[in-house]
């Protein structure tokens, strides 16, 4: 296929996630969340540990999570059978350099604290009101921190204008349904940069993602939400692949420096170690990638994914931060 401005963009398909437990992991994302197991297995051998770079005899238990019938927003967890794993994220880390959290939508947030409070999860506050003003709308959001040092930001839509943003995601979620347990799938991930403009060229030109909206957050109680000084700025772009689902939140740091996790978030460690894409020529996006001066961390082969079968896949560091980025065709 050809490249196109018109070609549809590619929406986060997967995040692959480092485990400790992975029995405890699948717990939380299945039991609590509601996700559906799609599938497990043990992967291993010669083509694993060459596409993960790990050393022979490495192994990793796995689990594949989604919701919908949409290939967007799952969840790959993997236990990684090997020495010396580390934790990427501590839990006193709030904001760094690296893929950060999951974004996920509540039915209920007040009930959905208070289930997850009693189970012993940290939050960082009490849920907290954010209107965005008229065009966009009105949310209840909440942090704490999950399984594994990854953040999951819980979002509650209060706003049913369809007029407005928020409200025509409600929409799209009364049709496109929830869980059993009242949340969706991954809608938005963080990802903080060094350089936005080398990220953005990245999820704007290789996956042909667009823009959703950008802004400057700053003041008093903008940064008390953000766990920062209260004189801080930050660029925040959102990009947006053909899905409501899988929308990436970039920001950087204008005037304030953020500890880096990226050279920790590799396997075998425990943490988001990368996003994933589904594209429709992996030639072409390798191509892409290369006059990107995208570094390459696995060059492209042919190897069986979890959840995805037989696939063409490949994984690079994004320019704007050197996180690991999986790309894949589905053969």
């Amino acid at each position: 296929m050809s490249s196109s401005e018109n070609e549809a963009g590619a929406p986060v398909s997967v995040a692959v996630i480092g485990v400790e437990n992975l029995d405890a992991s699948r717990k939380f994302y299945a039991g609590t969340v509601g996700l559906e197991v799609a599938e497990t297995r043990t992967w291993s051998g010669p083509d694993f540990e060459r596409y993960w770079q790990l050393p022979a005899g490495a192994e990793a238990r796995c689990a594949f999570l989604g919701h919908g019938a949409d290939p967007v927003g799952r969840i790959q967890l993997m236990e990684f059978d090997a020495p010396d794993r580390k934790l990427v994220r501590s839990p006193e880390v709030r904001r760094a350099t690296g893929l950060f959290n999951l974004n996920l939508y509540s039915s209920d947030i007040a009930r959905d604290y208070e289930q997850l409070k009693s189970q012993g999860f940290h939050f960082w506050s009490e849920p907290a009101r954010n209107n965005f003003g008229p065009v966009v709308g009105e949310t209840l959001e909440v942090a704490f921190d999950a399984p594994d040092g990854v953040v999951i930001n819980m979002i509650q839509l209060l706003t049913e204008d369809p007029k407005t943003i928020i409200g025509h995601i409600v929409q799209f979620i009364n049709e496109y349904g929830r869980t059993p347990t009242g949340f969706t799938s991954v809608v938005t991930t963080a990802h903080s940069v060094l350089d936005m403009e080398k990220a953005l060229a990245f999820y704007y030109g290789p996956l042909h993602m667009s823009l959703f909206i950008e802004s400057i957050l700053e003041g008093a109680e903008t940064n008390r939400a953000l766990c920062l000084s209260a004189d801080a700025r930050t660029r925040s772009v959102i990009v947006q692949g053909d899905h409501e689902y899988g929308k990436i939140a970039l920001a950087t740091p204008l005037n304030y420096e953020v500890p880096n996790l990226v050279p920790d978030a590799v396997p075998p460690n425990i943490g988001y170690l990368a996003q994933s894409f589904e594209v429709n020529d992996i030639d072409e996006t390798a191509g892409a990638c290369a006059d990107l001066g995208a570094e390459t961390f696995t060059a492209p082969t042919e190897i069986d994914l979890p959840g995805r079968g037989r696939c063409l896949s490949m994984i690079v560091r994004n320019p704007g931060s050197g996180a690991l980025q999986e790309l894949f065709e589905v053969v």
